[in-house]
């Protein structure tokens, strides 16, 4: 039981690492916007937690796992990446990359002004203010924090159809 637990942990902890660094230099170096980019990073982040999981079964299990020991091990390798992704990059926000609020803040009224005239002034305030408050390193870390782990538990959900294996020897 602790050796899963460690190796469940080791593996959570890789994948985040992987993950976050990757997120984190693309973002450094001004890559966010290329959506194929994003893609990958999290087709990767999917690919980590499934071989993790099979990795799991074929080590620890002799080959075997019901579906839900297969939905309980991805969550737990989901979680622990989650977890490392969302720390990575409330330290990437608040000690590498200086984001100028203001100058963010004033191109978004900008655009909303020059695009859409219509807003009322009301609209245009709260905006701003939703923009200052997920910009805050530990806010948008927490965002990120659900925001993977929601997909982790759709995709465990569905995952663990393929993860399980049951032994069907039935001899005596």
């Amino acid at each position: 039981m602790v050796k899963s637990i460690v190796l469940i942990t080791l593996l959570g902890i890789a994948i985040g690492l992987t993950t976050g660094l990757l997120d984190s230099f693309f973002h450094f170096v001004g890559f966010e916007e290329y959506k194929i980019i994003n893609i990958t990073i999290f087709a990767l982040f999917f690919i980590g937690i499934y071989w993790s999981t099979l990795f799991l079964r074929k080590r620890l299990l002799d080959g075997f796992m019901n579906y839900w020991r297969a939905f309980i091990n991805t969550v737990y390798i989901g979680t622990i990446s989650s977890l490392v992704i969302s720390t990575i990059r409330y330290v990437y926000l608040k000690h590498v990359v200086n984001i100028d609020i203001e100058a963010i803040r004033n191109n978004t009224e900008k655009t909303m002004l020059d695009y859409y005239s219509l807003y009322k002034e009301e609209l245009i305030e709260n905006r701003l203010s939703f923009i200052e408050f997920s910009y805050d390193p530990f806010i948008s870390s927490a965002f990120y924090f659900f925001y993977y782990l929601t997909f982790v538990i759709i995709f465990a959900l569905i995952a663990s159809v393929f993860l399980r294996r049951i032994d069907r020897n039935i001899s005596l």
